[in-house]
């Protein structure tokens, strides 16, 4: 992995690991977008200069490494083999260690990093403990070291911090109760909704547990965001209990007030569209958003077509207005069941169809209906002209079959 790091004083006494100063980026994949890694490293330092900020960056395999590079090596762009001979003449300060084991070090003799890298790992843990041996390592790109980005705080949060840690599910709903009445009157007041809030639970031993919930449009409604942390807060595990909570609101939308009409105010109907986002929004947390869609009608005869499927999170789409005439399965079958039908005569109506091995008779045919390809769809998704048919058989099942260009019979979708 390919890190970037920018320190801001180059020239100030040398620091140990208690006070990094810097920038740590993660360029992966990015540098091409600048001619390369080189040229990124000199456009940085202009950019860095023309701001009136004293500083030198550095790239590396490790972000040890390149925090090392920019502060004591001439060299600014390390990779690979050539890693060691870079940092072998460097002074251990250039380890991010203490200031303690640095003295203890100098004490010995050992005043580079090759030196150190030279002693047995045994004595160097023994008289220096695992952080020596560890910072090695995380400099040589034999240990992980994962950065944790750093996110600025929600413009819109509130926490709590208690006197005594709580356990139960029951106090953590009061406690979250009254952070969402907090932040609800703050989203009211800006005229925005959340579309995505965050519970950080703080256990006593330092330790966080998160729960979070999402909605399909933005809401302030304390009562249908607490219905929804109310299924989040179960797997919460407490062990020593929680002593401070922080809500954060993620994600904001606009959401202004809406004007309601006289006859409204006095009887109070409820919201049936409101209901409806509910009851979305609770499917969403339970079976995920990407598998709740919206459907939007689309202006085209074809029934692969007449209709389309959006992520119930994103913006209303405008749909076309359905003829009354055009009746359509609510499912179809894709792709079509190809099936046997009997007919009377040559091009004639069917009778009885097979479906599955099983025989239905008709007693009803409705058709045929001619649906033609369009002629500005893409040539492979191009039909064939296909006659389609709606048919009932004895015992009242309705189906939709069509019969294509070859003279063969399909089952498209069953009728209500």
């Amino acid at each position: 992995m390919t890190q970037l790091v920018e320190w801001c004083d180059r020239y100030s006494p040398l620091v140990a690991a208690d006070g990094e100063d810097g920038i740590i980026l993660d360029i992966t994949g990015c540098t091409h977008l600048f001619g390369g890694e080189g040229a990124l490293l000199l456009e940085v330092g202009q950019r860095l200069r023309r701001m009136g900020v004293k500083a030198q960056p550095a790239i590396a395999d490790t972000w040890g490494m390149a925090w090392a590079l920019a502060r004591f090596s001439k060299k600014f762009l390390v990779h690979g083999e050539n890693a060691v001979s870079a940092l072998a003449s460097l002074p251990v300060e250039a380890l991010r260690i203490s200031s303690e084991i640095v003295f203890s070090l100098r004490r010995l003799g050992l005043t580079t990093i090759a030196m150190v890298r030279n002693m047995p790992r045994s004595s160097l843990a023994v008289r220096f403990g695992p952080a020596l041996l560890r910072r090695l390592d995380q400099i040589f790109h034999e240990a992980e070291e994962p950065l944790t980005p750093w996110r600025p705080p929600a413009p819109h949060r509130a926490s709590r911090t208690l006197a005594e840690p709580i356990s139960t599910t029951s106090a953590v709903e009061y406690v979250l109760n009254d952070l969402l009445q907090e932040v609800c009157r703050r989203l009211d007041k800006d005229a925005v909704g959340s579309r995505h809030m965050e519970l950080a639970c703080y256990r006593v031993d330092g330790t966080v547990d998160r729960c979070e919930v999402r909605t399909s449009k933005p809401t302030r409604s304390r009562v249908h965001l607490m219905r929804l942390f109310a299924e989040r807060l179960k797997a919460l595990r407490a062990v020593f209990g929680f002593e401070t909570f922080v809500l954060s609101v993620l994600d904001v939308e606009a959401l202004l007030p809406t004007q309601i009409g006289f006859s409204e105010a006095k009887t109070a109907p409820v919201n049936e569209e409101s209901s409806l986002d509910a009851l979305i929004d609770r499917f969403g947390m339970r079976l995920g958003f990407q598998e709740v869609n919206r459907i939007q009608i689309c202006e085209s005869f074809l029934p692969e077509y007449a209709v389309k499927l959006y992520p119930v999170t994103g913006p209303a789409a405008a749909s076309a207005e359905w003829p009354a005439y055009r009746i359509r399965p609510v499912r179809l079958f894709e792709p079509p069941v190809r099936i046997e039908v009997s007919v009377v005569i040559p091009g004639g109506s069917p009778v009885q169809v097979f479906i599955g091995g099983k025989r239905h008779r008709l007693v009803r045919c409705e058709g045929p209906e001619r649906l033609t390809p369009e002629w500005w769809r893409d040539k492979s998704s191009y039909e064939d002209v296909r006659d389609y048919y709606r048919v009932e058989d004895e015992q009242g099942l309705r189906f939709w079959i069509f019969l294509d260009r070859s003279e063969s019979w399909f089952l498209h979708g069953q009728l209500p």
